[in-house]
């Protein structure tokens, strides 16, 4: 009750909507609120962020927080709880999702989270945010907050506008209460903090004091300081908003029976945020791999629930920690002892059949069905593409590959190798173990094996007959070929197409990567090279790039699909065939941005490196031609771009934007009718 009090900033117009309950309605149950007027400086974010929750792992990399995934239910309230660490996790979560969402501060903002900024200043929150009582529960202490479940983005931006006007981290009014004890701790409002809150919120110490009128001279501020200052207008206008704020959650019983749910209040205030993210339904929907990163984040969570998977391993595969490349494949303690087998385990757990084996007491069903159990909650398809969709999005933040500029080439890469039956459906390998269980081997023992299979079946060149070394040396050697960070550098990394089969200056198969590796593990050459990959990230503190033993070449992608699969032939599949030239396309566009003299580079070149001239040197004596105008302004600041030239491209540009965006409105038509 004191939370909804400090919350109110119009006691009349909240007192009637207090006596007029509204429902929203979602496919888990209703949702009950009330339409309030509140301080928008008491208001979270939802710790769960859809949009941040798949990065926040590597933004909070390093610091003594732990990642809030996951809501449970209130004993006897309708309403969520969340368990944190503390008052100073809360506070840093809250500034990660920020930070994230480029919207720290106004000065942070890209151009168009900047117009939204100052649309707020100019007309306020339009769109009413839906707003959740939850409680935060932590060792010492717990506290009710009210989270923003839906919102985020319009709350941050309204946020940062108070920052600029108040010259302050306005937000800190909400958490104030918990620092000022010696030591810190959650806890909720008493009267006495209702007061000096009160208080608070009027800033009187920022540059916001004069933004305030009067008790009793209202009107002499409107025709002095309202007239006169705009910034005054603005700040009145955005610290309030109205809300819809949630006091109870209703589940569907015969809903949360059916799918099995653990905590139905929090899943139906999940099912709220889902649905404010589909197709057409939000202004800025998610990012495809954010959506994804939150089907696994859930997946891993309930495997670690039934005690399939370990702390540490949920905090590398959630990318809070981050391995070493190099180091054993295996730790004292059985856990995954460096990066590349740490990340080649979360793929499997997410997309192999039997992957994880339950733990003590734990439920004996497959492992996989955890993951698919996931799926069917986010509504998303059960099928081997759809997995590997979601382990390659989640990889990504494991790796710590997120804003590398090959996030999307190495998730392309590894979507095409794990949806392959040859690595995910297990049921159907000729073997007593399955390769999962044997990537914490020593390297030179998982080669030893592979080799041994490879040479007992030496007369069956049927690639769906390997045995599980040579299938675990696959996945390992596959993905070090993709994210050998020396490879990723010369852009010579294993990719899903070849980066277009090479484009026009190579003749290489474009098939997934699954094809490249099941062949090479049928060769005692191929078996070398992917342990070599292998060694190549892993044997020494310094990454290397492998090389072939024979011919000293690099094992590039151009190189390995030359080799193993052959030139370049027109597929009998159009599908594939079409997605091999789309990414050729993309490829060129990419090339005509970051190329040697691309977009970028242009962007910034000087008029002497045009002229081939050195440049100048602190430590050396001026050249006896040297032309201080040579090495001033970028040459495109000083004359642009011929308009003609301009007018002739922007059509053709325009042109590859609508291809790309309504490809993508197909495919995901398409998808909605294959589920």
């Amino acid at each position: 009750m004191r939370q909804v009090e400090a919350l109110n900033a119009d006691t009349e117009r909240n007192m009637k909507a207090l006596g007029e309950i509204q429902t929203k309605r979602t496919e888990s149950g209703t949702l009950r609120f009330v339409r309030l007027t509140v301080n928008t400086p008491l208001i979270f974010p939802w710790m769960l962020n859809g949009r941040a929750l798949r990065r926040m792992g590597s933004e909070l990399r390093g610091s003594e927080v732990h990642l809030v995934t996951t809501a449970e239910d209130h004993p006897l309230l309708s309403l969520p709880t969340m368990d944190v660490d503390g008052p100073e996790s809360v506070i840093e979560i809250v500034s990660a999702q920020r930070r994230l969402l480029g919207l720290a501060n106004y000065t942070a903002a890209d151009g168009p989270k900047k117009g939204r900024i100052d649309s707020i200043i100019q007309f306020g929150v339009l769109d009413p945010p839906d707003v959740v009582l939850t409680q935060l529960n932590s060792a010492t202490g717990s506290a009710w907050v009210a989270q923003a479940a839906e919102g985020a983005q319009r709350l941050f931006s309204a946020l940062a506008a108070m920052d600029v006007l108040a010259n302050r981290n306005v937000a800190s009014v909400a958490t104030e209460r918990w620092l000022r004890s010696a030591q810190p701790r959650l806890r909720d409002l008493t009267a006495e903090d209702l007061s000096t809150l009160s208080e608070s919120l009027k800033f009187s110490s920022t540059a916001a004091a004069g933004y305030f009128p009067g008790a009793t001279n209202i009107e002499g501020w409107v025709e002095t300081v309202a007239a006169t200052s705009p910034a005054a207008v603005a700040f009145q206008l955005i610290r309030t908003m109205e809300v819809n704020l949630i006091v109870a959650v209703n589940p569907d019983p015969v809903i949360a029976e059916r799918r099995g749910l653990a905590h139905p209040v929090s899943d139906t205030v999940q099912e709220l945020i889902r649905s404010y993210h589909m197709p057409g339904k939000a202004k800025e929907r998610w990012n495809d791999a954010d959506v994804l990163g939150l089907i696994a984040i859930g997946a891993v969570d309930d495997l670690v629930a039934d005690s399939r998977v370990s702390q540490t391993e949920r905090s590398m595969w959630l990318g809070e920690s981050l391995a070493e490349w190099s180091g054993p494949p295996r730790t004292d303690d059985g856990g995954p002892g460096n990066l590349l087998v740490s990340t080649t385990k979360l793929l499997a757990a997410l997309t192999v059949q039997a992957a994880v084996p339950p733990g003590d007491g734990a439920s004996p069903v497959d492992s996989l069905e955890v993951v698919n159990q996931r799926l069917r909650l986010n509504s998303t398809r059960v099928h081997s593409d759809d997995r590997a969709k979601v382990a390659a999005a989640q990889a990504i933040a494991a790796l710590g590959l997120n804003g590398s500029g090959w996030e999307g080439t190495i998730q392309a890469a590894i979507f095409g190798t794990f949806r392959h039956a040859w690595f995910w459906k297990t049921s159907e390998h000729r073997n007593d173990a399955i390769w999962p269980s044997l990537l914490t081997l020593p390297l030179a023992e998982l080669t030893a094996r592979a080799q041994e299979e490879r040479s007992s079946r030496s007369a069956d060149d049927d690639p769906d007959n390997a045995g599980p070394a040579q299938r675990a040396i696959a996945a390992l050697g596959g993905l070090a070929l993709m994210a050998n960070p020396g490879l990723i550098a010369q852009r010579t990394a294993l990719s899903r197409t070849g980066l277009g089969a090479g484009g026009k200056s190579n003749d290489i198969s474009a098939s997934d990567p699954s094809i490249l590796l099941r062949t090479m593990a049928q060769h005692e050459v191929g078996i070398t090279e992917l342990s070599d990959a292998i060694a190549a990230l892993t044997a020494s503190a310094t990454y290397t790039i492998p090389l072939d033993r024979d011919d000293d070449q690099e094992l590039t992608d151009v190189y390995l699909r030359q080799r193993w699969l052959g030139a370049r032939a027109t597929s009998d599949n159009p599908q594939t065939e079409f997605a091999r030239l789309v990414q050729e396309l993309v490829d060129s566009l990419k090339r005509a941005r970051d190329g040697e003299y691309g977009s970028e580079r242009l962007k910034e070149i000087l008029p002497g490196e045009l002229l081939g001239l050195t440049p100048p040197n602190d430590e050396l004596p001026l050249e006896t031609d040297y032309a201080p105008d040579l090495w001033g302004e970028p040459v495109y600041e000083e004359i642009g771009i011929n308009e003609i030239l301009v007018d002739e491209v922007i059509p053709v540009l325009q042109s590859l934007v609508d291809f790309f965006q309504v490809g993508k409105a197909y495919a995901r038509a398409a998808s909605r009718v294959s589920r």
